[in-house]
């Protein structure tokens, strides 16, 4: 019996040919406990179907290029499997705007039941609480453990959150990613035995602590990566600083990167000033008494950051405000030390 299936537009790309110009078409997604399963219909009877099995699987939750997406404004789940009759194997997975055909919610449920098919369940070892306050806890011991994708409650924010825990073999659940503060990579000792763990400074019922968690399977580290990228975005900053090991991953943190530096370079350094200055509340009025320069000067330079998108009028005398799109910028300004407050 199938653990969930959706309705679903679907593309599939072989390595073997480009990956512009992929065909979409309708299908059913059949989630099982080993495989992917793609029922095509044609006129709502099913007129064929592929099975992908997560042995051949190697990554999940890629991104997609704009340019190949169906709709950009639609969430398109990337599915890679490596299939040596067909080669590297991308399955894209997403939904058209009928609600009587397409459920988004379903389909974003489906979505994460993969997830938690390939992480639940997964053996890890856990040292918790390993350093507390700087000091060495010399009764922190390594516990087994198994993976579970579950809801949890931050300590430090108490609000509830999708996140990956550890069950321990007394059934006690320890969070360990929802309140994290670093992560990097460290050679320990396991039991007499070196293994690469991930160090883990997070908050810990009332405090920050440095726990040590390895998960032998690298398949399964990548999947967990992956859904802290997705479901808690915030952790991506960290993420980045041990993606050496998934040159997928790194990869995609290196384009997405470049592209915002790209973004921000289209920028010139009067628009950096009036973006900043606006976002800290100086009055849009006075600016140019800040910044220096005429009113005509400014209420021109107003006019063309209006035509990018990145201020709106308020007011028949250009009182302008950022747009989101214009904070959206700020932030990154801000991210990469382009600018100062």
């Amino acid at each position: 019996m199938a653990i969930a299936e959706t309705r679903v537009k679907v593309a599939i790309q072989s390595s073997w040919k480009s990956l512009r110009g992929v065909s979409w078409r309708d299908a059913i997604a059949q989630l099982d406990s080993d495989r992917l399963v793609i029922k095509y219909l044609r006129m709502g009877e099913v007129v064929g179907e592929d099975s992908f099995p997560f042995s051949a699987l190697s990554d999940i939750s890629v991104r997609i290029p704009d340019e190949v997406k169906l709709n950009p404004e639609k969430e398109h789940f990337g599915i890679k499997f490596y299939i040596p009759t067909r080669g590297e194997i991308l399955l894209i997975l997403t939904i058209e705007e009928n609600l009587l055909i397409y459920d988004e919610k379903k389909f974003l449920d489906f979505i994460h039941k993969i997830f938690e098919t390939l992480i639940n369940g997964k053996p890890a070892m856990i040292q918790l609480a390993r350093i507390v306050g700087g000091a060495i806890n010399m009764e922190s011991k390594w516990q087994k453990g198994w993976l579970r994708v579950v809801k949890v409650k931050s300590a430090r924010t108490q609000k509830t959150e999708r996140s990956v825990v550890v069950i321990t073999e007394d059934k006690k659940p320890i969070s360990i990613f929802s309140d994290i503060e670093d992560i990097e990579v460290e050679e320990v000792d396991m039991d007499g035995r070196k293994v690469k763990a991930w160090k883990i400074r997070h908050y810990y019922i009332n405090q920050s602590v440095t726990s040590y968690l390895y998960i032998p399977e690298k398949q399964t580290q990548l999947f967990v990566l992956r859904y802290l990228l997705k479901y808690n975005p915030g952790t991506m900053e960290f993420i980045m600083k041990i993606a050496d090991d998934f040159p997928a991953l790194k990869a995609e943190f290196q384009e997405f990167m470049e592209r915002e530096l790209r973004e921000l370079e289209a920028l010139d350094e009067m628009e950096k000033q009036i973006l900043v200055a606006l976002y800290s509340g100086i009055d849009p009025l006075e600016l140019h008494q800040f910044l220096g320069v005429s009113e005509k000067e400014i209420e021109e330079i107003y006019d063309r950051m209006i035509d990018k998108g990145l201020l709106k009028i308020v007011m028949i005398r250009k009182v302008v405000d950022l747009t989101n799109e214009g904070r959206r910028l700020v932030n990154k300004l801000l991210k990469y030390g382009l600018v100062s407050m």
